[in-house]
């Protein structure tokens, strides 16, 4: 038998039977496996977690790698990174580039320290040889229906304060 306990002062020490309300409900399934699943294709709101410098071990080529957070939706909390070449071929860097001088546009600079914490949104699509992956395809400011930018609030963290309205 489950029971929640109030914090209201007024109500202290009320204790709530969840029990008949949680009666015949599934708990969420825990995955058992260790397999990682990638995103469907679309666009996705995310926060910048972490920007760094990586050196690709298989090739040698400068990059950036930034580790991202999805928020708004159903995959919530779902983890996408994406690496991005400084150096190498031609065609690593027509796809790096462009990416890498719209989230500079995005953010307000091109300094990668000032990213983390910023909010855009991704074009993902699933990687067709690994689908377990998804591959990362562009940039955007992140908007709300009206095109208005949202803000994150000084630490960071988006709010009603951020929300025009």
């Amino acid at each position: 038998m489950g029971y929640w306990r109030t914090d209201n002062p007024t109500t202290k020490g009320m204790n709530m039977d969840l029990s008949s309300i949680l009666n015949g409900v599934q708990a969420q399934e825990t995955k058992t496996d260790d397999k990682k699943s990638a995103l469907p294709a679309g666009t996705y709101s995310v926060k910048i977690e972490k920007v760094e410098g990586k050196t690709n071990a298989t090739t040698g080529n400068k990059g950036v790698s930034l580790q991202m957070r999805v928020f708004g939706n159903k995959f919530n909390n779902y983890c996408l990174f994406d690496y991005m070449a400084l150096t190498g071929n031609e065609t690593a860097l027509t796809y790096s580039l462009p990416k890498l001088k719209t989230l500079g546009k995005i953010n307000g600079s091109e300094n990668t320290d000032s990213w983390v914490g910023k909010v855009a949104n991704v074009s993902i699509s699933v990687d067709k040889k690994d689908p377990a992956r998804n591959i990362v395809w562009s940039y955007s400011e992140h908007v709300l229906d009206d095109n208005t930018p949202i803000q994150p609030s000084a630490n960071g963290i988006i709010n009603s304060d951020s929300i025009p309205f």
